[in-house]
């Protein structure tokens, strides 16, 4: 899992907006890609891209009280 993990981040390098915008943030600079049970949640910048996350499907992505 953790090869198929990293050629998926390897993927979303050459192809950054192949991901899908994530629902629970309004920005379309945060994207996420599935493999397997997983989401690869990343955040496009100009000169690079971060991976915020990788989370099995089941997990909830934690908010601020303050949204």
């Amino acid at each position: 899992m953790i090869d198929r993990l990293t050629r998926r981040s390897q993927q979303i390098a050459s192809f950054p907006l192949s991901g899908r915008v994530v629902s629970e943030f309004e920005t379309k600079q945060i994207r996420e890609v599935i493999e397997g049970s997983y989401r690869i949640i990343y955040y496009i910048k100009p000169d690079q891209i971060d991976i915020l996350a990788v989370l099995h499907g089941s997990q909830q992505i934690m908010q601020s009280e303050e949204e």
